[in-house]
């Protein structure tokens, strides 16, 4: 993972349904490798940001993020 302290890119954009459910676009979905019935953990920032990571890869965010403190 590269260290940039901010690469934030909106890509697109989504409803949320009356449900509370939010479609992800498909075209983000294959560029995220995200499949049907992948775990996500969400994350919140100041409760105004929000993250999506696939569990399988949260190691990987938690290797990136402790390297910071370095």
């Amino acid at each position: 993972m590269d260290k940039e302290l901010c690469d934030i890119k909106l890509f697109w954009t989504t409803n949320i349904w009356p449900k509370g459910q939010i479609v992800i676009p498909k075209e983000l979905r294959d560029r995220l490798n995200l499949n049907p019935w992948d775990s996500v953990w969400i994350i919140v920032k100041n409760d105004k940001y929000i993250g999506l990571i696939k569990n399988q890869d949260i190691r990987d965010l938690m290797e990136y993020l402790s390297s910071l403190d370095k």
